[in-house]
């Protein structure tokens, strides 16, 4: 069969992108990737479906083109739009979805614009911090995560953000101290035990503090170990294997695998996918449709199946209904229209217009709220 391949440029601030999109039939996946400048940003995968014929396999990779295509059109679209508006809490839910799809030079001149203009909102400072740990800049992303503790010293978020850092800079004594800071002020902060017992290794590495490196198996042990009961997929092989090797002594390698492994666990993809959903939708930027939201509400629920006691997870999925609600509130108006348009007389059509206008009104209210 010959290669089935898409590709389309287009710019945004200024900049010329390329997508290009293909089937991969050896890992039986459609893969989008996105370019600039001759350089690989971003790469989604696809499962391609089984038996699915030449003609059909073709109208596949084609629909998922155009879908990649109008999210990240879309995406950015929005980011050209945020600039010129004075709305430094969405700007702040942008950042971190630029972060989360590895646009990370265009999160970086969106948040540095907006902290320049904004210099006491502690998210733009963390959000800006995340895009420069991204790009492997510790020293700015130490900078800017000190900035948003500094100004909210009791969010737990920021000061896992800022041992983050000064982990990836070398400095675990410092990061230590922010890591059990986090867990004091939230007991069930599965991440910040996690990075705590990074920060153990760490230190036994470079040997920063010598009274920490005393205990490092015990230290590492009771960390990981409440990182687990909250969050028993820390539990795999990996970790297994990472442990074995801290008792062995061979402290490079056990970091090393345990750092991988951590990434993995901790992901925060379904609600950077929801902020992104949302501020798409509410912002008026086309590619949204009833069956992407209903896919990810489905990704929710089942996930919900194997972790029920996931209290964000539960939150996210009620997010998401309310996305639905306001888009299936908006076809509806349409459908109203449309009637009236047929009939001008129509009176319940008329009515029930009405009412699905004056409940739109509420779903952007709480839609503003619920997103905060």
């Amino acid at each position: 069969m010959p290669a089935i391949g898409f590709s389309d440029k287009f710019r945004r601030l200024g900049r010329e992108y390329l997508l290009q999109t293909s089937a991969n039939e050896l890992r039986r996946q459609i893969i989008c990737s996105l370019f600039h400048s001759g350089q690989l940003i971003n790469t989604r995968a696809f499962p391609m479906p089984e038996s699915l014929g030449p003609g059909a396999l073709l109208e596949r990779v084609s629909r998922m083109h155009e879908q990649c295509l109008g999210d990240f059109k879309s995406l950015l679209g929005l980011v050209e739009r945020m600039q010129q508006l004075d709305k430094p809490e969405i700007i702040e839910k942008l950042g971190k979805t630029l972060c989360n799809r590895e646009l990370y030079d265009e999160g970086r001149e969106l948040l540095t614009m907006a902290v320049q203009k904004y210099p006491e909102m502690p998210g733009l400072h963390f959000v800006l911090g995340k895009l420069y740990l991204a790009r492997g800049l510790f020293d700015e992303a130490v900078e800017q995560s000190c900035k948003a503790v500094e100004l909210a010293p009791s969010f737990p978020d920021y000061r896992n953000l800022l041992g983050i850092a000064y982990l990836n800079a070398g400095k675990p004594v410092a990061a230590i101290d922010e890591f059990k800071k986090a867990v004091e002020q939230n007991i069930y902060y599965d991440e910040a035990y996690f990075n705590l017992g990074l920060g153990f290794i760490m230190n036994g590495i470079v040997r920063e503090d010598f009274n920490l490196a005393k205990n490092l198996f015990h230290n590492c042990q009771e960390a990981f170990g409440k990182a687990i009961m909250f969050n028993p997929g820390y539990m795999n092989g990996n970790y297994e294997m990472g442990i074995n090797l801290l008792g062995e002594g061979k402290l490079q390698q056990a970091y090393e695998i345990l750092t991988a492994m951590g990434r993995e666990v901790i992901t925060h993809g379904s609600e950077e996918r929801l902020l992104e959903m949302y501020l798409r939708y509410i912002h008026g930027e086309s590619g949204m449709t009833e069956e992407g939201i209903k896919q990810y509400v489905e990704q929710i629920s089942e996930l919900l199946k194997s972790n029920p006691g996931h209290a964000d997870l539960h939150n996210e999925l009620g997010m998401a209904y309310t996305v639905m609600s306001k888009f299936l509130n908006n076809k509806a108006m349409e459908h109203f229209k449309e009637a009236l348009k047929i009939n001008p007389n129509f009176v319940k059509a008329a009515r029930n217009l009405k009412l699905s206008q004056n409940d739109l009104k509420g779903f952007e209210v709480l839609l503003e709220a619920i997103v905060r």
